[in-house]
């Protein structure tokens, strides 16, 4: 029987400037090949961001076998040893000696699990026993999660984007009329703006040189460069900057709620058109994470919406396209970044570009990733509705979209509107009270029934935000409210009216004992009853009760209990 061959080393390749070779790895060479094959094996379709995260965590876990020398070979890839290098990451410091964050150990660990997956589904003869603990980085989502932006700051963003587009678009069209006026009367000096940008434009390819050596004339070019306000105010003419692009990323970020990475990453074919809207247009995009297809509609003709920016910023990157790496040509967000030259700017030049931005519009500190939670928060605010900011979001469940709108804020109007709701239920249950004495020939008689109804079976709550129920949460409303017997929450008073609605409860109890199915009757509700029976009631003295009981014919009718 001929013996299967192991895997060869996986050549090395770059990946966006980086050389991803595992053959420099400290892990011996078997695990190095069975690294490599699952590591290219995942990156298949993912985007370049995430398989530079994977290629951090093969290098951290190279490091770990480094220090350690626990990992000799492939059998050593065991549960023993992903305890010690989870172990390994919790010890882990950043160059200020403040320890790891927990999504960065997570994410770090993560990789790692995944490729061990990987070998382990298509390898198996290779690992050992080989399991992975569950609840290591609890809480690591909740602790990365912005503080939301109001609305007042994100109008103040917006405003200050829209200031700086509009500038842009006026010093592009002077430099238009500048230059059209150069060419109709030349000089054959290098004076006015328009003889600047037409001289570099014929001279330079339409790029502003770096230094202004040779050949002659060329130091009158930078004199002249520098007294109309330097380089930065002399290539937004020509092509954008970082500092001239970032107001439009900002702007179509906030208007689509989109992912900061995803809105930088847009491509040039973003917009399409609406059947039977010809006035809008949707701007379309992909997320690295998912394979749903991103998509909000947007007016065409407000200049500050996405499609006119998106037009301006195709239109102004045009003559530098040719001269930006191959494979990023396409992208939407293209510029002059100091010192790469042309090129899609990458994260690092977008967070630069906010700093600057912020101080130029005295705006407050914010993050770039807590713009998306803010306008879903917003919109959510604005409307009440969880469906309506899940079909803005793009989201494919509901959950997903509710992590994304939680805090204090939200938490306050969702307790108002809890409250608005059971305010509504309760008025219809005493209409209900006032209708059924009526009809008994009666007039009601609320304050023996004291003004209102409390609930189903005559009791309160005094905090059903505090997640005392079995499967509750602190801070959401108990999934049993109103209807737990034994809930530590329950207020129970003595009044005529809470004492008859346990009454009529008791009886209702006792009267689905006849209609229910036997083993349904006793899994559900004869609990609740003998509680009813042997604790609550017992509580009660026999004139309470006997003052209760008249009202009980008055009550509205309980639901049927099924």
């Amino acid at each position: 029987m001929k013996r299967k061959s192991a895997p060869r080393l996986p050549t090395p390749r770059k990946l966006a400037g980086k050389l991803i070779d595992f053959s420099k790895l400290f892990l011996p060479a078997p695990i190095q090949r069975a690294f490599g094959e699952a590591f290219w094996a995942l990156a298949r379709g993912l985007s370049v961001a995430s398989m530079y995260g994977y290629w951090h965590s093969v290098t951290t876990f190279d490091r770990f076998a480094r220090e350690t020398r626990t990992v000799a070979k492939l059998r050593d890839l065991d549960s023993a040893m992903v305890r010690r290098y989870i172990e390994w990451l919790h010890k882990q410091v950043r160059a200020d000696g403040e320890r790891w964050h927990s999504s960065t150990r997570s994410s770090t660990y993560c990789g790692v699990r995944q490729l061990l997956r990987w070998i382990q589904r298509h390898r198996p003869e290779l690992l050992g026993e080989l399991d992975f603990p569950r609840g290591i980085f609890p809480h690591r989502h909740a602790s990365l999660r912005r503080r939301p932006l109001s609305p007042q700051v994100l109008r103040s963003i917006l405003k200050a984007c829209e200031q700086e587009i509009r500038d842009v678009r006026a010093l592009r069209q002077q430099a238009a009329q500048a230059m059209t006026m150069a060419k109709a009367a030349p000089s054959g000096k290098v004076h006015t703006l328009g003889e600047v940008l037409l001289h570099i434009q014929r001279t330079h390819g339409g790029v502003v040189p770096r230094s202004y050596v040779t050949p002659s004339r060329l130091s009158d070019v930078r004199t002249r460069i520098v007294a109309l306000g330097g380089n930065g105010a002399v290539e937004p003419c020509l092509y954008p900057t970082t500092a001239t692009i970032f107001p439009y990323y900002l702007a179509i970020l906030i208007q689509a709620a989109g992912n900061p990475h995803a809105i930088a990453e847009l491509p040039t074919e973003c917009l399409q058109p609406i059947p039977l809207l010809e006035d809008h247009e949707l701007l379309v995009w992909t997320k690295g994470r998912t394979t749903r297809q991103q998509r909000r509609a947007f007016r065409s003709e407000d200049p500050f919406e996405p499609p006119a920016l998106v037009r301006d910023l195709i239109e102004w990157t045009k003559p530098i396209r040719a001269l930006v790496p191959r494979a990023h040509r396409d992208r939407l967000f293209v510029c002059r970044t100091h010192p790469h030259g042309m090129r899609a700017p990458g994260w690092t030049f977008f967070k630069a570009a906010k700093h600057s931005f912020s101080e130029r519009h005295h705006l407050p500190s914010f993050d770039l990733s807590a713009i998306r939670p803010s306008v879903l928060t917003a919109i959510y605010r604005v409307s009440g509705d969880l469906h309506e900011v899940k079909e803005v979001a793009n989201h494919a469940q509901l959950s997903t979209t509710a992590g994304y709108i939680r805090g204090p804020e939200v938490e306050h109007e969702n307790r108002q509107r809890i409250s608005a709701i059971q305010g509504v239920y309760l008025g219809h249950l005493e209409r209900d009270v006032s209708v059924a004495s009526t009809r008994s020939g009666g007039s009601p008689d609320t304050s023996a029934l004291g003004g209102r109804a409390v609930s189903m079976f005559g009791f309160d709550c005094k905090d059903p935000f505090a997640g005392i129920a079995p499967g509750s949460h602190a801070g959401e409303l108990c999934t049993h409210f109103l209807g737990c017997f034994t809930c530590p929450n329950a207020v129970i008073t003595g009044e005529p009216a809470s004492v008859a609605r346990l009454l009529q409860a008791r009886d209702h109890l006792r009267a689905a004992d006849v209609s229910l199915h036997p083993a349904r009757w006793e899994a559900i509700y004869a609990p609740q009853l003998r509680i009813l029976e042997e604790d609550i009631l017992t509580r009660f003295s026999a004139r309470e009760i006997a003052a209760a009981a008249p009202l009980r014919a008055s009550l509205p009718p309980l639901p049927e209990l099924r």
